[in-house]
């Protein structure tokens, strides 16, 4: 029985959904905000296998826009390595994995500048209302809307991200312009440093054409730092146009003594490849780290999915995984019940919930270890990547 479905965010994971769902007949539309195709600038992300199913079942090796790295490697203030585990995760830019799900999507049905407002819910389906006043019908709408979702403030007007104290620098530097030393230790490595309150890592990912060759990529640098909520949070996260931003102050705009701050930083107690990405880095970002959790995902013929229902700290690199997880359960729950919708999203949600509950417990687990309680160490097998469990 073909569904008309709605998804509210035209990001991985309701590109994803979007995909899925139509391959199953259902007459499928996405609903952007955002009045051009997205970008992500300074986000280079861990390729969990979920996050790509999609692309290497419809393409094999051929679909994958993912680099490999052989190890992850611990170095210490000189550089010296301290742990090193053969691991085999990909890596990409979060632009690579976007433009590739947009690319196997009907673009028709992709809708720019089509932000929802508002909906309401009918027994039997849902209206959204979109900015202008334009309001469409569909049997399910599935709010694929992010941290600040709009379809979650409506159902849960009491649940909200928490900050969770620390904040990451992130940015991403071509590979050619470092030194020849920093690009030996990058060449099939993942690095991480410990530091007395935080840690930093980096690895490579393809360029803009997907070259993945050494010395052709791009590398991504994130470094988790510690924030005070209230003042020092507030002053770090307002940018040099004197607006507060309220989780990411974009390239370009961080204010010019944060930048001297940093560097400084830097170069006082990051091992020499490290103070090499950062110093490099021409145009960073700050992102703070917020948790969110639901109590529900679905409500009657609308769900919550992503980071609209669990906003998970970036420690598993599982944020878009979940979300794409999310889409995968979600179309095999229409599957299993028929295409009925009202059997469906309850089996969907109990799964998803404990899924969802269980990554944001342990990435709460690890951000005090590495943030505050200084018990994160070299070779931890605990701190791992992955979704379901550290590795997996």
């Amino acid at each position: 029985m073909s569904a008309r479905i709605l998804i509210a965010g035209g990001s991985i994971g309701g590109l994803t959904t979007a995909l899925l769902l139509s391959e199953r007949g259902h007459d499928v539309e996405v609903f952007e905000r955002a009045d051009a195709t997205l970008q992500a600038r300074g986000a280079g992300i861990v390729v969990l296998p979920v996050t790509e199913r999609y692309l290497v079942e419809h393409g094999g090796d051929d679909g994958r826009v993912s680099l490999q790295l052989r190890d992850w490697t611990y170095i210490d203030r000189d550089g010296r390595v301290l742990s090193a585990d053969a691991d085999q995760y990909r890596f990409a830019g979060w632009n690579t994995i976007y433009r590739a799900l947009h690319d196997a999507f009907d673009r028709d049905r992709y809708h720019l500048s089509s932000e929802m407002v508002g909906f309401d819910r009918h027994a039997d389906g849902v209206t959204i209302r979109l900015h202008g006043g334009r309001t469409i019908d569909g049997d399910l709408l599935v709010a694929a809307d992010g941290i600040a979702s709009t379809a979650r403030g409506i159902l849960l007007p009491d649940v909200a991200p928490e900050y969770a104290g620390y904040v990451a620098w992130r940015g991403v530097i071509d590979e050619a312009a470092l030194s020849a030393p920093s690009r030996d230790q990058l060449a099939d490595a993942m690095l991480y440093q410990i530091l007395d309150d935080g840690h930093i890592l980096a690895y490579a990912i393809p360029d803009a054409t997907g070259r993945t060759a050494p010395g052709d990529r791009i590398i991504n640098v994130v470094w988790y730092r510690n924030a005070a909520p209230g003042a020092e949070l507030d002053e770090l996260m307002t940018a040099r146009d004197g607006r507060r931003r309220a989780t990411t102050v974009p390239p370009g705009l961080i204010r010019p003594e944060f930048l001297a701050e940093m560097h400084a930083t830097a170069a006082d107690t990051l091992a020499p490849v490290f103070s090499d990405l950062m110093t490099s880095c021409p145009n960073p970002m700050i992102q703070a780290i917020y948790d969110l959790e639901v109590p529900r995902m679905a409500f009657g013929r609308v769900c919550l999915l992503g980071d609209a229902a669990f906003g998970l700290r970036p420690h598993l690199a599982a944020g878009q995984a979940k979300a794409c997880a999310d889409a995968w359960a979600l179309a095999d729950a229409l599957r299993d019940a028929g295409d009925d919708i009202d059997a469906a999203l309850p089996a969907w949600e109990r799964r998803q919930l404990a899924l969802g509950r269980s990554a944001l417990d342990r990435t709460r687990r690890m951000g005090i270890s590495s943030q505050f309680n200084h018990t994160m160490v070299p070779g931890d097998p605990e701190w791992k990547f992955g979704l379901w469990e550290p590795g997996n």
